[in-house]
């Protein structure tokens, strides 16, 4: 496997759920012509290593969080300010499109 090119995932990648597969989520950048949805999450990881994370709400507002990110290998390790960590392993990554693993 082609090790993922850190500086390839520094950017703020939206979630396309009409490309997810049974197995993976599709992320695009922002600046993506993205089609109607009601909410869409988004990941914007920053080259210092910190990142913001927005999710819809209760209300289909954006609600943000944020941490520190790194990459291990192929996985992508998101910690929260409380202590928490959630990964997602990286399918593959270009400039249009983040694939990770559900």
């Amino acid at each position: 496997m082609t090790p993922i090119d850190t500086a390839a995932l520094h950017r703020k990648w939206i979630h396309s759920h009409e490309e997810d597969t049974g197995d993976e989520q599709v992320f695009r950048p922002a600046s993506y012509g993205f089609p109607p949805s009601r909410g869409r999450s988004g990941l914007d990881l920053h080259p210092d290593g910190s990142y913001g994370e927005t999710a819809p709400g209760p209300t289909d507002r954006p609600e943000g969080s944020d941490g520190t990110w790194e990459l291990k290998g192929d996985v992508l390790e998101l910690r929260g300010p409380d202590g928490s960590t959630r990964t997602l392993e990286v399918v593959s990554a270009e400039p249009d499109r983040l694939v990770v693993r559900k």
